[in-house]
């Protein structure tokens, strides 16, 4: 008796904290098709993972907020070529710099380290191959009003 109440316990614990950071997420993967020549896309994502499942963090490019990254999620970043810097930071900074030509594609891969009070972000440009294999099991993030960096 006093097992199965630790256990169910336990469960309710786990439950709790794999919910916790979740967002609604969209349709699965799907490439944008609205991306004019003279512009690139950047497909900011992160696989779907159990460690750091329930820490989500925002994405900027400069200080503007482009997207919060969730776990499972993908966000479609259109921009302009040249380089891009992207950043995310908890307690710990993490950033990319992606070099754009026009009507170019790139992959921005995020994940979660273990850090002291929360998760670390993780930022880095993944191959076209390894990405899409990843990649379409995500769903897509919908936009949502985000706090620039100061």
């Amino acid at each position: 008796m006093k097992n199965s109440r630790i256990l169910m316990t336990l469960l309710v614990v786990v439950l709790a904290v794999t919910q916790f950071g979740c967002a609604s997420l969209g349709k699965p993967f799907e490439p944008v098709a609205s991306a004019s020549s003279d512009q690139s896309v950047i497909y900011i994502y992160r696989p779907s993972s159990f460690v750091g499942g329930g820490v989500s963090y925002t994405i900027y490019s400069g200080n503007k907020a482009i997207t919060k990254l969730y776990n499972g999620g993908y966000y479609p970043y259109v921009a302009k070529p040249g380089e891009v810097e992207l950043w995310a930071e908890t307690e710990s900074k993490s950033s990319v710099t992606v070099d754009l030509k026009a009507g170019e594609t790139k992959y921005v891969k995020g994940t979660v380290g273990v850090g002291f009070f929360v998760g670390r972000p993780n930022l880095s440009v993944v191959d076209p191959a390894v990405a899409l294999s990843e990649i379409k099991e995500c769903k897509l993030i919908p936009e949502e009003p985000l706090t620039d960096a100061k």
